[in-house]
């Protein structure tokens, strides 16, 4: 499917592809405390299934970690295994 953010007049659609595109959005979410926790996991599901490995996905998290703090950092770790538990 296409991932479209914004409105067409706001985003290129071409710009960035949508693994980039969610990974940047893990780290958003991650940097923001990992509070939304269906949001979090639902994103590392579609990054995955957009091509992203799960070395990726941990190292976006822990990238953010940086910014977000090593709480955050840690529940969006978790929350990431528990979708690619499911997914193995």
């Amino acid at each position: 499917g296409t991932l479209t953010l914004g409105t067409p007049k706001l985003t290129n659609a071409d710009a960035l592809d949508a693994k980039t595109k969610l990974l940047l959005t893990l780290q958003g979410l991650t940097i923001q405390g990992a509070v939304a926790e269906p949001q979090i996991k639902l994103t590392v599901r579609h990054a995955l299934e957009a091509g992203a490995t799960p070395t990726e996905v941990n190292e976006t998290i822990a990238l953010a970690g940086l910014f977000g703090g090593a709480p955050a950092m840690t529940k969006a770790l978790e929350l990431a295994q528990d979708v690619m538990k499911k997914d193995e």
